[in-house]
């Protein structure tokens, strides 16, 4: 069987969900997590050691992890960015949703400033397989080995030039402390890379609604307590990744931020009774309050009530 890789190619995803799966359908090459959720917090125009110390802030304080260790681990994967060009063959793994999106417009610009001379091929995925039993297409890390085997041999893409503007485009625009450039490519049809239209769409989405102050997950978050009643919290994000959210992006401790993020207001949306013995978060039972309520249905304005900060790229949201 002529082998799918080379010890030579590198794969880089943004995550370490398919490095297992991947060796055991027969790749052979080096594995690469580039993992730094765009998606979420501060994203400003600055010079890269000083934007590599405001994400590892934002990603310390947010998910409850220390600092040091997240500053050690995005420095150095940054840095392989840099050495992209020591590898033969490099593959881009990326599905569809605005964590992976996003991820990939930073690195169609990072490439295009350091123009590595490799061959670099771009795998961007919005549904599973037919043969694979999953009832929705959430991300790659849900594919079998010959899924991911299909998706090399029917997705794979050779990088090009409009590729790599075009995403270079999205994220700058994504670094501005105004939306407008960004709303603009998120308009664009036809674009070389076939998902980050709909992947912009979806984190723009994040904005608050002017009528409720709502960014969609906060929305979401809400209408599921509305809907169902109160329920542990683990359960509401289930709810929002199945059925819920038109293009789920989040990881449960992205989820657990947003929770708490919601919070941070003066009159509580919801009550949320303080963590028993030996209890996580996702068992904590919700409930929506009457404040909650006339939110949701935009008799009163989040922002009035919002005590904290939150991000959506480059904007500002306090």
């Amino acid at each position: 069987m002529t082998p799918l890789d080379t010890k030579t190619t590198l794969h880089l995803r943004c995550g370490s969900d398919i490095c297992d799966t991947l060796k055991e359908a027969g790749f052979i090459g080096d594995f690469l997590e580039f993992s730094d959720p765009f998606c979420q917090g501060p994203v400003p125009d600055l010079p890269r050691d000083s934007f590599i110390e405001t994400r590892a802030v934002f990603i310390a304080r947010s998910y409850d992890m220390p600092k040091d260790e997240i500053l050690d681990r995005l420095t150095n994967e940054y840095g392989v960015l840099d050495r992209l060009g020591t590898y033969d063959h490099v593959v881009l793994w990326f599905e569809h949703d605005s964590y992976d999106q996003l991820i990939l417009a930073f690195l169609m610009d990072a490439i295009a400033t350091t123009q590595p001379e490799t061959k670099i091929d771009v795998i961007s995925v919005n549904h599973a397989p037919d043969f694979e039993t999953i009832d929705r297409f959430i991300g790659l890390g849900q594919l079998s080995p010959d899924g991911l085997i299909w998706c090399w041999n029917t997705h794979r893409m050779p990088l090009n030039s409009n590729m790599l503007t075009f995403g270079s485009a999205v994220w700058n625009a994504l670094c501005q402390n105004d939306p407008t450039d960004l709303k603009a490519l998120a308009g664009t049809e036809n674009a070389p890379l076939p998902h980050m239209q709909a992947a912009l769409k979806r984190h723009l989405a994040e904005l608050p609604d002017p009528q409720t102050g709502l960014g969609l997950t906060q929305r979401l978050t809400l209408q599921i307590i509305s809907d169902l009643g109160p329920m542990p919290l683990g359960k509401v994000f289930g709810h929002l990744m199945r059925s819920y959210d038109p293009l789920p992006y989040l990881g449960d401790l992205m989820f657990w931020s947003e929770i708490r993020w919601m919070m941070d207001c003066k009159d509580p949306l919801f009550t949320l009774p303080p963590p028993a013995p030996n209890t996580n978060w996702p068992d904590r039972i919700i409930t929506l309050t009457d404040a909650g309520d006339e939110t949701l249905a935009g008799a009163r304005n989040f922002l009035d009530n919002f005590t904290g900060t939150r991000w959506v790229g480059g904007v500002r949201i306090s």
